[in-house]
């Protein structure tokens, strides 16, 4: 592992004074009245030149200027109106997209007050800028009654994996959840919980950022999944709710409401949502291998499963405007995740093809995450262009997983042997806090320059109990029980220079600097890991306009992935009676070196990109102890891991009431390890295509058809395993009633029932064969209706700001 060296700070600083990077992208401009005196809390719109769509909002500062950030390319008009003046629009003026265009004073006549303004627009489903996709979640129908991971799973590029709580991007592990630009820093299988229990009508974006700036931690080769909530921007009390029901194998339900309430100085707002999933499910596996006698041995497993999932979620907040200048906000949020099963478990072995035993598990599992966690944030703008903010975090989860197994084992005949009655249970407490503070400062019309430290202070236990009764006393197994405590810190800096080389050209370069230091404890075996390592992360992207329809952009970034506690602390956890997940101390971090290139005409995106990451982690790599005849999975390290992802993103206008969305990718993946001694090298060539129509069919009535199709993939974090082909239909109709009367949508998830996941995996080295499948999935009718509430004017109002921009961190 590399060594931390002392010089990394002073190169650090030397190099962060020649960055340069790209411009500011931003429209700015002043509100007055007709007596020269500044209009505050005026709402700001820019809209599209031509049809007057919506683009970006804001409100006016104490002093009457408003800045508009991260503007694309285009023609552009600016709406200003304010209670007690008559409305203003700009004329048509184009923006290039790369530098700072200032509309100077806009004035306000007096007259008779403003009654409503109603802004109509349907932003793109998705969405291609420098370094993110960006899907607008309310663009799609079938959005409507979904959650979080429901969305993840229909969006281009993205793997979600139930079964062994993993997301992965562009064929690539290693992706980062944040929510509002804050990273969770919840263990995966947590995370994945989570999402599901988020409902879709609390989302305004979700952002897939493949090549993160330096402002971004350097965790996570596959990069950043960004999942930005709604906010409401009118005075006095706003927001909205949603319910939602669905029938397919078992029960759904999802319901939120979220409310805001601005006035003057003060921004106080929340949101409450509600789950219950009762679906059931089946898996099957499959296991082959050839016995220490020589002679073939299959296993096949049946597991009849019927979840339930209940959630509660609950987030607030506050937002005080201190000065002109400064705005202080505090956040605070809690889950409570709930998941409880029965599963009927059926294991039939075979040796030569005749029965030889045969194992019925009944087994009740509980698995609960509670968690708390808050913020505060202050920001302070020295002017428009210039501020400095500062963030801190307090997270406390509690994760509690307790299983009690019914083993019954029979003889090949099935006459019955015997009865084993076996208990697991794993509690998980995890505290952590980070510190955050960033500097921007626009120095000239092309130089901006950012600036920023961070620190992340971990604490993990993890207390892991395996035993077997016998009678009424619980026998430990000391192989299987252990308890284990890892401490994690993380300090960073990092400096970001845009430049705007000319009007069409842009660069943005920046460097980060992590330094990290884990102590993994067990009861056992004392210390297993005592770890410290620096290292830098440079990022680089340019961007060229060549005319108003053709730009290219290049990107290069270097990040790290680092194992996860629950990769590192050495426990085993048990599954079944021969399957097993074990920790593994010896894994070690895994550093990537990726290039981008894109070419975006009109609206259409061609985007290249190829990685090399040494060390991958393979999270779930299998292992077979023919002894025992136990298959046991957990992490380590690959020797190396090459990717090629080619995407092609082509929106189509057929008509002005059909419109087309097709996203087809190509990736090519090749994994380089040793076995045992022995080279082993594995390339795999995957397709996926994902393809959306959208029809508006009357006033009002509009409806949604989406196609996602994936051919055999490598599974990264399984290291060889190879998921089979799979694709899923979903088919969604929506009515709108007005502002007064609501939504109503209807929807068919998995129309077909045809998302199955079929996993393979052939491992002769190993000697063994293994075909996995696990239906997840399930064709579900759901009915959503939503509404707004409150005041549905657009008055004047105050922009809510929190410190908190685009951060934070990794653990699990």
């Amino acid at each position: 592992m590399h060594q931390t060296n002392h010089h990394l700070p002073f190169i650090f600083l030397l190099l962060s004074t020649v960055l340069f990077t790209y411009g500011q992208e931003s429209i700015t401009g002043k509100v007055q009245s007709e007596t020269g005196n500044p209009q505050a809390y005026a709402n700001v719109l820019l809209l599209k030149a031509g049809d007057s769509t919506f683009v970006k909002g804001t409100i006016t500062e104490n002093n009457g200027s408003f800045l508009l950030n991260n503007i694309e390319e285009g023609k552009y008009m600016v709406s200003v109106s304010m209670i007690g003046f008559k409305p203003f629009v700009t004329d048509t003026f184009d923006f290039d997209g790369s530098t700072k265009k200032n509309l100077n004073s806009i004035i306000l006549s007096e007259g008779v007050e403003l009654d409503e303004v109603t802004v109509s627009s349907k932003k793109n489903l998705y969405v291609q800028k420098i370094d993110r996709m960006v899907i607008n979640v309310a663009s799609s129908i079938l959005s409507a009654g979904s959650s979080a991971l429901e969305i993840l799973e229909r969006s281009p590029g993205v793997l979600v994996d139930r079964q062994n709580s993993a997301i992965s991007l562009v064929g690539k592990s290693g992706v980062v959840v944040m929510l509002n630009g804050k990273q969770s820093y919840m263990p995966a299988s947590s995370l994945v919980q989570l999402l599901q229990s988020m409902n879709a009508s609390n989302i305004e974006t979700i952002e897939l950022i493949t090549t993160p700036p330096a402002n971004f931690d350097a965790e996570g080769n596959a990069g950043f999944i960004n999942i930005v909530l709604k906010e409401q921007t009118d005075v006095g009390l706003n927001g909205s709710y949603a319910l939602s029901f669905g029938v397919g194998n078992g029960t759904l339900t999802s319901d939120n409401i979220n409310f805001n309430y601005r006035k003057r100085r003060v921004n106080v707002f929340g949101s409450y949502s509600f789950l219950r999933d009762a679906q059931g499910q089946l898996f099957k596996f499959d296991r082959n291998f050839i016995n220490s006698d020589e002679i073939p041995v299959a296993i096949a497993t049946t597991t009849v499963r019927d979840p339930i999932q209940r959630n509660h979620s609950i987030r607030t907040g506050l937002d005080y405007q201190i000065c002109d200048k400064a705005v202080v906000g505090l956040l605070l949020w809690a889950n409570d995740n709930k998941w409880t099963m029965d599963a009927i478990n059926k294991s039939n072995e075979t040796e030569n093809d005749i029965p030889t035993s045969f194992v019925e598990l009944l087994n009740t599992e509980r698995n609960q995450l509670q968690h708390f966690g808050s913020n505060i944030n202050l920001k302070h703008n020295f002017k428009d262009d210039r501020y400095l903010s500062f963030d801190f975090d307090y997270l406390k989860y509690r994760i509690e997983n307790p299983t009690l197994y019914t083993n019954s084992f029979f003889d090949g005949n099935n006459n019955f042997l015997r009865e084993e009655l076996t208990q697991s249970d794993k509690t998980t407490p995890i505290n952590i806090k980070v510190g955050k503070l960033d500097y921007s400062d626009q120095v000239n019309d092309k130089i901006k320059l950012g600036l920023g430290i961070k620190g992340a202070f971990s604490n993990f236990d993890n207390d892991v109990l395996v035993g077997t009764f016998q009678g009424q006393n619980l026998v430990e197994d000391p192989s299987l029980t252990d308890v284990s405590n890892l401490e994690e810190k993380i300090l960073a800096a990092y400096s970001s220079i845009d430049y705007e080389i000319s009007k069409k050209t842009s660069l943005q370069v920046g460097l980060r600097y992590e330094h990290t230091a884990s102590e993994l404890n067990s009861d056992k075996q004392g210390i297993v890991v005592d770890r410290t390592f620096g290292e830098l992360f440079p990022t680089a992207y340019i961007s060229h306009t060549i005319n108003d329809t053709l730009g290219l952009n290049f990107s290069y970034s270097r990040r790290i992935t680092r194992p996860t506690f629950n990769d590192m602390a050495p426990f085993v956890i048990f599954i079944d009676p021969t399957t097993f997940f074990a920790g593994n101390p010896a894994v070690q971090p895994a550093i990537s070196n990726s290039v981008k290139f894109d070419i975006n005409y009109k609206s259409a995106l061609l985007s290249a990109q190829y990685s090399v990451e040494d060390g991958t982690i393979s999270r779930f790599q299998s292992r077979f102890d023919e002894e025992s005849e136990r298959l046991i999975f957990g992490a380590t390290n690959l020797d190396q891991t090459k990717t090629f992802t080619l995407t092609l993103g082509l929106p189509i206008t057929v008509t002005n009431w059909w419109k087309i969305q097709n996203n087809l990718i190509y990736l090519n993946t090749k994994i380089d390890n040793t076995v045992n001694g022995s080279i082993f090298n594995f390339e795999q060539n995957t397709f996926n295509i994902n393809h959306t129509q959208s029809f508006t069919m009357a006033k009002n009535l509009t409806s949604e058809i989406n196609i996602n199709y994936n051919s055999p993939s490598i599974i990264s974090y399984t290291g060889t395993g190879v998921l089979e082909e799979f694709y899923g239909l979903n088919i969604g109709i929506q009515k709108k009633f007005g502002e007064r009367g609501g939504t109503l949508a209807f929807k068919v998830n998995d129309l077909l029932d045809s998302m199955k996941w079929t996993v393979t995996n052939n491992s002769p080295e190993q000697n063994l064969n293994t075909v996995n499948t696990f239906d997840f999935f399930n064709r579900t009718f759901l009915v959503t209706y939503s509404r707004n509430f409150g005041n549905s004017k657009l008055k004047s109002s105050r922009a809510r700001g929190t410190g908190a921009e685009e951060e934070k961190q990794r653990v699990q």
